[in-house]
């Protein structure tokens, strides 16, 4: 069982972070549990994301919370293969709400 804080990370570092030590752990397939705290005090430089379809006029935007931000990010760092969701289920994501 690993705890990971997030409170003032920004959220770039601390998901290569813990993509880096999952990919490192996972050699040894052990059942290692990951728990991420404080996801609302996280640090982001831009919350909404932009999706292009490709066609004229067709720009729109999302705005995403924390958790969801940090999960695409962590699940975009793992490798690409068949493990990368046994891992993703690994992961648990808790924010406080002050």
């Amino acid at each position: 069982m690993i705890l990971i804080n997030c409170k003032k990370k920004i959220l770039g570092r601390i998901s290569s972070v813990i993509s880096k030590i999952i990919i490192n752990l996972n050699f040894f397939n052990k059942k290692i549990f990951f728990f991420v705290f404080n996801c609302n005090q996280m640090i982001l430089k831009k919350r909404i994301v932009y999706k292009h379809s490709g066609y004229i006029g067709n720009l729109k935007k999302k705005s995403l919370d924390n958790i969801t931000l940090i999960k695409k990010s962590i699940f975009k760092m793992l490798p690409k293969n068949k493990k990368r969701i046994k891992i993703m289920k690994k992961i648990y994501f808790f924010e406080y709400k002050i």
